[in-house]
């Protein structure tokens, strides 16, 4: 197999054939720095979110690309793509390749995927001095998840960018992270207080347990929501509401809605014309005022 390698003459450069073995002593003696892609690597079809919690499912791997080993080491990886914007503070940004070491365990700072509830992102993992568990984003916008024991969480292992160079993000940097989000929520108040007056006032508008799905739709659209949706079902099957309500929430109801229900993935101010009906807007209009 030969090998283009461009060589300068007088005035331009030009491409010339050689042997990798040829290419490789051409550019030893030209003092170039350079890593050999000799270690194949599968890489995903699906995408990581850097955002909100995303559903993956399995992985579906396309095809194999060849990584320098310096760049693989002795891991098990995975490449995947990036998708999202809640880590652009750690250099990484949507589309970005980022290479997945499976089953490392992390420490505090490292940059992990973790699986919640089923559903996958990429954050910064990271303990308090209370021993509590915590996914923490690097940008402001995002609000940090606590890992409580009601969370079904899986550590798939700890991220790297192909083409950049990753640090740890430090202890202090890490509580900064969290005294800002807690900021943010005493400041945004409790929405599920907010959500739970709200249904208490409209309940007439609910016709089933599949509304819940309304509700988690227009939190994750109109108040920055960013839970899972099993937690938003724990929260809201929690919820007080009036005596004889009649469609409480119920465990995987709203899961299942919106799995069967490929509009309720857009914003809801496109529902209109995109298969929601009546009864929806009417409720996602009416929880969006009173929330």
């Amino acid at each position: 197999m030969k090998t283009n390698v461009l060589r300068k003459t007088e005035n331009t450069w030009e491409p010339e054939m050689m042997a990798p073995e040829e290419a490789l002593a051409f550019l030893d003696n030209k003092g170039i720095r350079y890593d050999v892609c000799d270690t194949p690597v599968p890489y995903s079809e699906n995408k990581v979110s850097c955002g909100r919690p995303l559903d993956i499912g399995d992985y579906m791997i396309k095809e194999y690309r060849n990584l320098p080993r310096s760049v693989v080491r002795n891991h098990e990886v995975i490449s995947i793509q990036a998708l999202g914007d809640s880590m652009i503070e750690a250099n990484i940004y949507e589309d970005d390749w980022l290479l997945l070491e499976l089953g490392v365990l992390p420490s505090d700072g490292d940059i992990v995927m973790a699986g919640i509830d089923g559903e996958f992102l990429a954050k910064v993992f990271f303990t308090d001095d209370q021993n509590r568990k915590w996914l923490l984003p690097k940008n402001k916008n995002y609000t940090a998840i606590e890992l409580t024991p009601e969370c079904e969480t899986r550590i798939a292992g700890v991220v790297h960018v192909m083409t950049k160079n990753l640090e740890r993000v430090s202890y202090n940097e890490c509580m900064a992270i969290l005294n800002r989000d807690k900021a943010k929520r005493q400041q945004q108040g409790d929405v599920f207080q907010r959500l739970a007056k709200a249904v208490s006032e409209g309940n007439l508008l609910f016709w089933a347990a599949s509304a819940w799905a309304v509700a988690y739709c227009v939190l994750r659209d109109c108040c920055d929501y960013e839970g899972t949706v099993s937690d938003f079902e724990r929260k809201a099957v929690n919820m007080t509401l009036p005596m004889g309500f009649d469609y409480p929430c119920s465990e995987g109801k709203v899961q299942r809605t919106l799995s069967n229900h490929p509009y309720m993935r857009l914003h809801i101010d496109k529902w209109k014309g995109n298969g929601a009906s009546a009864r929806e807007i009417v409720l996602m209009e009416f929880l969006r005022r009173n929330i």
